[in-house]
């Protein structure tokens, strides 16, 4: 929603998608294990959502469940709440002109 609030017109939406969304389905350890990945993309990898997500689901699914998620947790709410308020006020600018 944040993107869709930032971007000018809709040909300019691929940018946020090529930036973000791509690099963040490739780094999060979606697909395949961070364990694999060189030291420098599994610290780069740490900044998006997607990985904190990701472990948390790999980790529910298989019980095991332990305090270590608390920092999972924790990083999506501190990310919520920065974004989502942002992402309110974006559209709220782009909707009521």
């Amino acid at each position: 929603m944040f993107f869709t609030g930032i971007v000018a017109n809709i040909e300019m939406f691929n940018l946020p998608v090529f930036l973000f969304i791509t690099p963040m389905f490739l780094f999060s350890g979606t697909f395949f294990p961070l364990e694999h990945l060189p030291l420098w993309a599994q610290q780069f990898a740490l900044v998006f959502p997607l990985t904190h997500l990701t472990n948390l689901a790999r980790a529910f699914s298989f019980g095991h469940v332990d305090f270590s998620q608390l920092w999972e947790i924790g990083y999506l709410l501190l990310f919520s709440f920065v974004f989502f308020p942002l992402a309110i006020l974006k559209m709220h600018r782009r909707l009521v002109k």
